[in-house]
């Protein structure tokens, strides 16, 4: 691990002292008041620590930290730090034991990554499906992350108006944005308290264009059929649109990553700790 992320770690300040992020005021007011929360018990298998990973090429970004601080804002107990994707390897999270990861949007097309920001991003790739998978870390992506998502498990992303294969500069493409609604296809816990359609800020040229085998489609709208993704038997979701902005009276982008969390205490409660509660008994050596 880094000098640098070692000293996040160790300075790290106490939700209670961190203000939420004044960008985009204009459609980021609070969603309907979440209720207090008894403090949590530690658990054996996670940590007080959760990552924003940051998905653009730097140590950190004004969206990841927008991200951040929305989560604190809707209650996300212990620690939020910010990773870059380069920093986000296996041997990092097996150390940290963070409660859960949400994936940052980015600013460039995936197809723009060279160099050694091409090697790192392939390697947090590879190593994200072994976080998801094998250590059933809860994972929520966001507009780019969710796109990061797909293409760690085989996916395809490509701009909304070309194929899957394209590299358009972004700008210069049909685009999403603005307030859309998108449709619900299956039910899940991640829309708990909701409704049959929802309504979310865009902001993205590319998308989607082919699901992860196995990942199963949970909400769609006309312009981009996967809007919302999961896969199929770990708490990771994509979702396209940008959940960080919500308005009190349009408070699903909100609902939204507050489901997320419950999922992820829920998760953590009943899968991690267990897990490791169980191996702590494990004996050494069976045959002795």
């Amino acid at each position: 691990m880094s000098l640098r992320l070692w000293l996040i770690l160790l300075v790290a300040i106490p939700l209670s002292a961190l203000a939420p992020s004044q960008s985009a005021a204009k459609d980021n007011s609070e969603p309907a008041a979440v209720g207090e929360r008894a403090s949590p018990q530690p658990l054996s298998g996670v940590s007080q620590v959760w990552i924003v990973v940051n998905l653009f090429t730097g140590q950190t970004s004004k969206q990841a930290e927008i991200v951040r601080d929305k989560l604190i804002r809707l209650g996300a107990e212990g620690r939020g730090i910010i990773m870059p994707f380069k920093d986000t390897t296996v041997e990092n999270i097996a150390r940290i034991r963070p409660a859960f990861l949400a994936l940052s949007p980015n600013g460039i097309p995936w197809c723009r990554y060279k160099g050694k920001n091409a090697s790192d991003l392939k390697n947090f790739f590879n190593s994200l499906k072994v976080m998801v998978e094998e250590m059933q870390v809860p994972v929520i992506g966001i507009c780019g992350g969710h796109q990061a998502l797909a293409l760690a498990f085989g996916g395809k992303v490509g701009p909304i108006r070309g194929g899957e294969d394209d590299c358009f500069p972004y700008g210069h493409n049909p685009t999403e944005r603005g307030r859309h609604n998108v449709y619900v296809l299956h039910e899940d816990a991640l829309f708990r308290g909701m409704g049959p359609s929802l309504n979310l800020v865009q902001n993205h040229y590319d998308e989607v264009k082919r699901l992860p085998p196995g990942f199963v489609p949970l909400a769609e709208n006309k312009l981009c059929p996967y809007q919302i993704i999961k896969h199929p038997t770990r708490p990771a979701y994509g979702v396209q649109a940008h959940t960080e902005y919500w308005l009190q009276a349009k408070p699903d982008g909100g609902t939204l990553l507050r489901n997320f969390l419950d999922i992820a205490r829920s998760h953590n409660r009943l899968v991690r700790d267990r897990n490791a509660k169980g191996s702590k008994r494990a004996p050494a050596d069976e045959n002795g």
